[in-house]
């Protein structure tokens, strides 16, 4: 038997390098956040469930707060808060972020839990957290309030509802409902609430 030679593997390149250690850094902070939160994960942490060492997670990002910085800009906002559809109707904007959740769940309930765990972390005035999950909580106020503008003129939204005061129940319902299934994920179906929010969003606004 005549045995072939072996095709030498391909040395990979820096850039290929560098965005294999991005990726493997941010995936470990996730699970790390999911676990104990951002205030205790340290870059010792990040580096080492991720294989490489502090130093490297300080000279790829500067320090663990530019890191936070990059998860949010990578994974958390484009994922948790979706681009308004312009062919979707007003109330199918207004609901995106609900499906979103929902689809998260099914795909990486961990990568949901660290952003979870990461917004009640934000509570704490001095953290360094509180304005990264501001900005992204008055991203999706936003949304949701675009969609039940957008409604009312496509007629998806019924007609004379107070904007401000039904942006702020959808809002804080779906923060309700993310802790409720953080503290007590036995007794919390998190796609289960999530549809009931839905459908009351849908009796209540909606035409």
């Amino acid at each position: 038997m005549t045995n072939t030679p072996s095709t030498p593997r391909q040395r990979r390149t820096q850039a290929e390098r560098l965005e294999i250690s991005g990726r493997r850094m941010l995936q470990a902070a996730t699970a790390l956040i999911a676990e104990k939160g951002w205030e205790a994960t340290t870059a010792a942490d990040i580096g080492r469930r991720a294989g490489y060492s502090r130093a490297l997670v300080h000279r790829r990002y500067g320090s663990k707060d530019a890191l936070l910085d990059e998860l949010f800009r990578s994974e958390y906002e484009d994922w948790l808060n979706p681009t308004p559809d312009p062919a979707a109707t007003g109330l199918q904007n207004v609901l995106a972020p609900l499906e979103r959740i929902t689809q998260l769940f099914a795909d990486d309930p961990r990568f949901l839990e660290s952003m979870f765990v990461l917004s009640f972390e934000a509570v704490k005035r001095d953290t360094p957290l509180r304005p990264r999950i501001a900005a992204w909580m008055n991203r999706i106020s936003d949304t949701v309030r675009d969609g039940l503008k957008k409604g009312t003129s496509d007629g998806s939204i019924r007609p004379g509802i107070n904007t401000d005061a039904a942006v702020a129940d959808i809002v804080a319902a779906t923060v309700g409902i993310a802790y409720g299934w953080i503290v007590l994920p036995d007794r919390y179906d998190l796609p289960r609430e999530l549809a009931r929010l839905r459908d009351r969003i849908v009796r209540d606004y909606g035409t």
